[in-house]
């Protein structure tokens, strides 16, 4: 097919932003130009550099010399495929239309190639990485995420005031955390007042108990095992590894920089991935015992960890408020595992001044 060689356009000289309308003509060697006043000039191909028009309906753009030199701009796309009928191996250089449905044939075979790729990505190469990934996660953006993910979690939910409650609760959670040398983060311990039987570490050192799980506590010792158990995924950053395994590359990209600007929306991804997903088995392993250690170091009978895991492995969700058990599972082997770090020899625990009045305290929020 034969193609026009009688072409309309604008050329700007680099100097003045108005432009003055030309006619081209396409040549074997070059596109001349004629302008109003009756003068013509030719640009030879190999002088070009095309700048715009290699999308469908995009007009076409040359520019001539350096910096802010002359530019030529064609509205017709079709006068590249002139070109490349008149300029042959001139205008190889040239961006050819005939070329763009190959370039979306690529395109969407690269889209496809690259499918396996991401989920391998997704699938082994980022829960490989996770382990550095969350070592190399600055501790004050870890803190500021778990402030955001507790507001999260506990949106919606009253939380418990009684002050009894709160300065039980408090003072397990000091002799706990007076024994951790050093103490990378300010534990804190909010109770939610819901029936829901669960509790969970968030990043940074914050803790969620819900009523429904400190009621199940027939003493502080059972309730000081859950704290020693969620400080250690704290502690061993359990919580921020389970986080970055699971949220998106936005959200690794942001921790690793301390970028903050995006901390709701992280939140809430956070909060979700802990509130639906479970930790490792290595992991509750390493929470059990580095959690009875803590207790034995507090002074604190570990015997109520056992006890109180035992006690949810053997009650039956209620309506679907027996959560607790859906992320720490109290196996057998656990439980025999935590057994067996039980000392032989009796020993003298510390006795907590709330003790003979839990079952008041730990049932009323008010």
């Amino acid at each position: 097919m034969a193609y026009p060689t009688e072409w309309k356009g604008s050329y700007y000289d680099g100097q003045s932003v108005v432009p003055q309308f030309v006619t081209i003509t396409v040549t074997d060697i070059g596109l001349t130009l004629h302008f109003a006043d009756y003068t013509n000039t030719t640009w030879n191909y190999h002088e070009l550099r095309q700048t715009q028009g290699r999308y469908s309906g995009e007009e076409v753009r040359f520019e001539r010399g350096t910096g802010i030199g002359e530019t030529l701009v064609i509205p017709s796309p079709k006068i590249l495929l002139a070109i490349h009928e008149h300029g042959g191996p001139h205008a190889n250089h040239f961006h050819h239309p005939r070329t763009r449905h190959t370039r979306v044939y690529w395109t969407v075979l690269a889209a496809l190639a690259s499918i396996p790729i991401v989920y391998g990505i997704f699938t082994w190469g980022i829960p490989s990485l996770a382990r550095p990934i969350t070592a190399a996660i600055p501790l004050s953006w870890e803190i500021q995420l778990g402030q955001f993910v507790q507001q999260e979690v506990t949106a919606g939910n009253p939380v418990c005031n009684n002050p009894k409650l709160i300065h039980a609760v408090e003072s397990i959670l000091t002799a706990l955390t007076s024994s951790i040398d050093p103490l990378p983060y300010q534990f804190q311990v909010t109770v939610v007042d819901s029936p829901v039987v669960n509790a969970m570490a968030a990043p940074g050192g914050y803790v969620v108990v819900f009523r429904g799980l400190l009621q199940d506590t027939a003493s502080p010792e059972e309730l000081a095992g859950v704290l020693a158990h969620e400080i250690q995924h704290v502690l061993l950053r359990h919580t921020m590894h389970l986080i970055v395994r699971h949220v998106s590359m936005a959200f690794v990209i942001a921790a690793l920089s301390g970028d903050a600007s995006g901390m709701v929306a992280y939140a809430l991804q956070a909060a979700q991935t802990l509130q639906t997903l479970s930790y490792s088995r290595d992991a509750e392993d390493q929470a059990d015992e580095q959690g009875f250690r803590l207790l034995q170091r507090s002074g604190i009978n570990p015997d109520g960890m056992v006890t109180f895991f035992a006690k949810l492995g053997e009650e039956q969700p209620a309506n679907g408020v027996l959560r607790y058990l859906s992320t720490h599972p109290a196996t057998e082997d656990r439980l025999t595992h935590l057994k067996a770090l039980i000392p032989p020899d009796s020993r003298t625990y510390r006795a907590f001044p709330f003790q003979g009045e839990w079952s008041d305290i730990n049932t009323s929020c008010k």
